[in-house]
């Protein structure tokens, strides 16, 4: 009998918006049946105990994977992502590769050639958007590619109304001038609430206070502001170099996040994402930050409610795990496809 697998890890933090889209995932595909063939997961910061977690756990499913298994991992996987593709197509399993993060892009720490002989280790790819799907076939992966539209994201919290002014966003992130420098940069009437750490008080001006650390659930229900930012670097009026190259193929978990806390978002019009910001109608799309007091001052009460409205609409499928739903079912699709052509 064929199953649905997946392979858990300990995870040292779900603080940042990696761990905790990689913990969504694993709890869409345990609510979908999916069974776990790694150790139950853990949460231990200890570097040596890590280590020998997550390897236990690669030794488990080793031993408890079955032949016609569709086995789903999460990319980028340290060390051991090519190991697990060849471990599952020796017991004759299929693999899902889930892309979080293509490393050849954001840290630069393989180049594209090894990152796609890699990647190609996978019968099927769930990716970011249209543009990284569109990137990958350009540049000679030839395996099925299906666009992951949107995070998920899980939680039990709830969004309060907000009552704060037309000029009035939040920012969840990095608040550090090192890392996201135009923060600081921002129109004087701005009305800002920073949510992270690195904030630095010397260099806020009024309108913008520094919150600090927040948990997700926390900035679900509590977090201020009438939009949610996503916006990176230096400049406000542009994302140049490899930040620029990244937006354009990544999906902000962010997004997942601020649809959650009932906030339409603030987005660059050139971002991987900016097609499905403007589709469903959930925010706002700009070419910089200059003037984004004006262009706020000029949306409607009408046209911020009927963006609510879709906020809302969106929040409930990523609450119900649906988009991750939607990308399993086309790949399982694919799988059983090939599966069939096979037993010809």
């Amino acid at each position: 009998m064929s199953r649905l697998v997946y392979l858990t890890r300990n995870y040292k933090t779900t603080g940042n918006g990696g761990g905790k889209a990689r913990v969504d995932v694993e709890d869409i595909l345990a609510r979908r049946g999916a069974v776990n063939l790694g150790l139950r997961r853990t949460y231990y910061h200890n570097k040596i105990i890590d280590f020998l977690l997550n390897l236990i756990g690669i030794i488990r499913f080793s031993l408890t994977l079955r032949r016609d298994d569709t086995v789903v991992l999460q990319y980028p996987i340290k060390k051991y992502y090519t190991l697990l593709c060849r471990i599952s197509h020796c017991r004759k399993a299929r693999v899902v590769t889930l892309v979080h993060d293509l490393g050849s892009f954001r840290r630069k720490r393989i180049t594209v050639g090894e990152e796609l002989r890699r990647l190609s280790h996978s019968d099927v790819l769930i990716v970011a958007n249209t543009n990284t799907v569109n990137w990958l076939k350009t540049q000679g992966l030839n395996k099925p590619l299906i666009e992951q539209v949107a995070w998920d994201f899980m939680s039990d919290a709830k969004p309060q109304p907000t009552a704060a002014g037309s000029r009035s966003m939040s920012f969840i992130g990095a608040l550090s001038p090192g890392r996201n420098a135009f923060l600081y940069s921002l129109p004087d009437d701005i009305e800002l609430h920073l949510y992270g750490n690195g904030g630095d008080a010397s260099k806020s001006h009024e309108g913008m206070t520094i919150h600090g650390f927040a948990t997700p659930d926390q900035l679900i229900a509590e977090a201020k502001g009438r939009y949610g930012l996503i916006w990176y670097g230096s400049s406000t009026r542009e994302h140049d170099g490899y930040i620029g190259e990244y937006i354009k193929y990544c999906n902000p978990h962010k997004l997942a996040l601020y649809m959650r806390a009932g906030k339409p978002i603030i987005i660059w019009n050139g971002s991987g994402v900016a097609d499905f910001v403007n589709s469903e109608g959930i925010g706002l799309t700009v070419d910089n930050l200059d003037n984004i007091g004006d262009v706020l001052e000029n949306v409607s009460e009408e046209e911020y409610q009927t963006m609510t409205k879709n906020v809302r609409r969106i929040a409930g499928r990523m609450a119900e795990g649906a988009y991750l739903s939607e990308s399993l079912d086309k790949a399982l699709n694919i799988i059983g496809t090939h599966r069939c052509a096979s037993d010809r």
